[in-house]
């Protein structure tokens, strides 16, 4: 069974398991039980995607090389925060 289903299944049984007629000590061990579960699989997958992301984005740009013609006209970017 794949992550996504056991998920899919995992959320089901959070939605039936009050409806249950189990004890309510016990009910309350199955519902930590399955919503731990529900999270580690949700920050696997999470972290699946985004090392599989980091793989597959392509590598930043370089920055245009300015003219030294045209480097006089670019003002400096402001130093401090504004008094405003």
């Amino acid at each position: 069974m794949s992550r996504t289903s056991t998920l899919i299944v995992l959320g089901i049984l959070i939605i039936i398991v009050p409806y249950s007629g189990l004890p309510v000590a016990f009910r309350g061990l199955l519902e930590i039980a399955f919503g731990a579960l529900v999270l580690s699989i949700g920050l696997w997958l999470r972290s699946k995607e985004a090392k599989r992301a980091t793989l597959s984005s392509p590598e930043p740009m370089a920055e245009p090389s300015v003219p030294a013609a045209h480097a006089e006209e670019v003002p400096p970017p402001p130093h401090g925060v504004s008094p405003i």
